[in-house]
């Protein structure tokens, strides 16, 4: 059964008039996802208010287009106060599918091959920055606004407010930076693969320029969350070629508490 919201915009509406409906409630998006789709097409429709609005996401994905496998934007649009993202869907199944999480180290392969196809983006002219200082008045805004959530806090947190954790991580602020084109929220949801290949990337909204622990701390936080453990980790690193920097893993997981 088709079935349309009527507080969408006429022009979406029309879009998806006769397609079958259904939410997503996979990963951490914060907005309202669904998947559109009939017996040629499919489709996946973000809406989120204009606030925290979806433009900067439908700008990321635009400048991505070749160069990395991303959805194609069908629709976007600002209408009472929210905004409406309408894309392609990837072909392909997320990492965190039952049949990939049964098979750790070809997933654990398919991350860091994910990783060096970001870092592998040039970066001259990105227009997008998501360095330390961003995040660090973004997670301000987060606090003053009551947006952060400590209820999903990792375990070993210790830290016992928002802003007692924001004070912590403004006082120690890494001096070692590596620059990449970065995710954002790297983590097995928002990665696609098909035949034993990374095949797109999905919610984008928080990438641009950073350091590329950003994207490594995410996933190795997501890795022990999907896994229950922490025995992938080393494989993770070896496939990357790269010596674990523990000191930017634990702080830009600290700071992904505030978001």
């Amino acid at each position: 059964m088709s079935v349309l919201n009527n507080l969408y915009p006429q022009d979406l509406s029309k879009l998806l008039a006769g397609m079958k409906c259904e939410k997503n409630d996979i990963g951490c998006s914060t907005a309202g996802v669904y998947r559109y789709y009939n017996e040629r097409i499919s489709y996946y429709l973000k809406i989120q208010p204009v606030l925290h609005g979806l433009e900067r996401e439908r700008e990321i994905i635009e400048w991505l287009g070749g160069k990395l496998p991303v959805p194609k934007i069908i629709y976007f649009n600002s209408y009472n106060d929210f905004d409406y993202l309408l894309m392609t869907e990837i072909d392909g199944e997320m990492l965190c599918s039952d049949n990939l999480l049964s098979k750790p180290e070809e997933t654990v392969k398919l991350l860091a091959d994910g990783i060096k196809m970001l870092k592998s983006i040039p970066i001259d002219n990105c227009p997008f920055d998501n360095d330390l200082e961003i995040k660090l008045k973004e997670a301000l805004y987060n606090i003053e606004n009551n947006l952060v959530d400590m209820s999903d806090w990792e375990e070993n947190n210790r830290h016992n407010t928002p802003q007692e954790l924001l004070d912590y991580l403004k006082k120690n602020k890494l001096k070692t930076y590596t620059p990449s084109f970065t995710h954002g929220d790297y983590c097995l949801p928002n990665i696609f693969c098909k035949d034993g290949k990374v095949k797109g990337f999905i919610d984008l909204g928080r990438g641009g320029v950073a350091d590329i622990y950003q994207d490594i701390a995410l996933c190795v936080r997501s890795l022990k969350h999907n896994f229950g453990t922490d025995q992938y980790t080393d494989l993770f690193f070896k496939h990357l070629d790269l010596k674990p920097d523990w000191e930017r893993i634990d702080y830009y997981i600290l700071l992904d508490e505030l978001f």
